[in-house]
């Protein structure tokens, strides 16, 4: 089962960059696992849509701010379950369930597991290439919860965890 991890987000914007940061660790913990790429994207929707096409199964892993959570929260969902999350959704671009929809509708085949991490930022405004602290005390959490899931197969999310 080929597995693609797509961490995103600005890597010049403090907390916005947790996605990339995660997606890291996880490149240098998954190196030579058969099956699984891990890859960055800067912007979510149409974009994030087409990295999955191909996979079987995909993370994503971004930041978040309006999950109602202190900075540092580490919320894992589904794609039905999806709330706004920094760069899945733009005003500019299609949703990620919209484009994974307009995707399936033109024949390309995409995952059918797709699973999200977000962790509740505290700065993605202010420019500086460090996360905040509670926002890297999360980091592990997300990189082991992630390496469990790669290594477990498909099963179900949901729910938060404070870091």
């Amino acid at each position: 089962m080929d597995t693609i991890i797509i961490g995103i987000g600005n890597p010049v914007l403090t907390d916005d960059s947790v996605g990339l940061k995660i997606a890291d660790c996880l490149r240098d913990r998954l190196r030579g696992r058969p099956g699984v790429t891990v890859t960055q994207l800067c912007c979510g929707g149409i974009n994030l849509m087409e990295a999955m096409a191909g996979y079987d199964r995909a993370v994503v892993i971004d930041a978040i701010t309006d999950g109602g959570g202190k900075p540092g929260t580490v919320y894992a969902f589904g794609l039905t379950d999806l709330f706004q999350s920094r760069n899945t959704w733009s005003g500019h671009d299609a949703s990620l369930p919209v484009a994974m929809e307009l995707g399936g509708a033109v024949g390309l085949r995409l995952p059918g597991d797709v699973r999200i991490w977000a962790v509740e930022a505290h700065d993605v405004s202010t420019f500086g290439e460090h996360l905040t602290p509670d926002v890297q005390c999360a980091v592990p959490l997300v990189v082991a919860d992630v390496v469990r899931h790669v290594e477990s197969g498909p099963r179900g999310l949901s729910g938060r965890t404070t870091a």
